[in-house]
């Protein structure tokens, strides 16, 4: 399996893995981010009707990067990373990952007020290629 690193860096992104996971912890006051596991296959994301998850009982992230761009990856990666701060903060509960409910909406929010700081920072982002 590719590593996020090795993917990013293929694709001339390489140095905002690191930047941005840094930037989200800080943002969500994480000490550190929890194991992230990448999958490069097109038929997961319709098969898990998601292109990432996290799982709380593992404390873990899968993110889904076949034929994404890197911005959409990282905002996934965002989104899953609010998760995680909600686990540890005893926020999640049965059914908190449902269409509207509070904590899916926090992670939608938080994600994309991450994804546009750190893209306006970091504008050579938007200029990468999808994965193919």
């Amino acid at each position: 399996m590719q590593s996020f690193k090795e993917y990013l860096k293929e694709h001339s992104v390489h140095n905002h893995v690191d930047d941005f996971v840094h930037y989200a912890c800080g943002h969500l006051g994480l000490d550190e981010p929890p194991p992230i596991e990448l999958v490069n296959d097109k038929k997961h994301a319709q098969e898990h009707s998601s292109f990432g998850g996290y799982h709380p009982a593992e404390k873990f992230i899968r993110v889904n990067i076949a034929n994404r761009h890197p911005a959409d990856i990282l905002r996934t990666l965002a989104h899953e990373l609010v998760h995680h701060k909600q686990n540890l903060d005893g926020k999640l509960e049965h059914g908190s990952g449902e269409t509207g409910s509070d904590c899916e909406n926090e992670a939608n929010s938080e994600a994309g007020i991450m994804l546009r700081n750190y893209g306006r920072a970091n504008p050579a982002l938007y200029e990468s290629n999808k994965y193919n």
